[in-house]
């Protein structure tokens, strides 16, 4: 995450859910995703899809560092998800903590393994889908760019 920060010479703390904590508790599929915290360490906005080279996410960001009152109206949709989740995206869940906790420890074959299970559980969970990758591809995430038309053409073919 660093040389991105850096390269975006980004005036904001940057911070890593490698456990994917926030991913469990708001159900989130996809990376990147955005949060925002106020002075006090509350959660003003539910996570969301975060691209800043849309102008209406940087209007966004924009009013809610120039309003204060903003802030009051994002904290008022904050929602953390009640419902019961889908049992196989439990199972998934645990199989892509214990896959990050066997690459921690240098078992990358046994995390792979874990992380394909934990895909075909929850084949529609971007998370899971690009941690694979970038074990196995970091070229594609950490050489400059990210190479996103590399990620487009390798889910075509893993849907073959």
């Amino acid at each position: 995450m660093k040389p991105w920060h850096n390269k975006a010479n980004a005036e904001f703390d940057t911070l890593v859910d490698s456990q994917n904590i926030l991913g469990n508790l708001f159900n989130l599929k996809a990376i990147p995703y955005g949060v925002m915290i106020d002075e006090a360490g509350r959660l003003i906005k539910s996570p969301f899809s975060i691209n800043v080279a849309k102008k209406e996410t940087l209007a966004m960001l924009e009013k809610w560092l120039s309003d204060t009152a903003y802030n009051a109206t994002l904290l008022c949709d904050v929602k953390l998800l009640n419902k019961p989740k889908n049992p196989k995206v439990i199972e998934a869940n645990a199989r892509f903590q214990l896959g990050l906790t066997l690459l921690e420890v240098g078992k990358k074959t046994e995390a792979m393994t874990e992380w394909r299970k934990a895909l075909a559980l929850d084949p529609k969970n971007w998370i899971i889908h690009k941690q694979i990758w970038v074990v196995e591809h970091p070229d594609k995430f950490y050489d400059g760019n990210v190479d996103y038309g590399w990620q487009k053409a390798q889910l075509e073919l893993e849907n073959r």
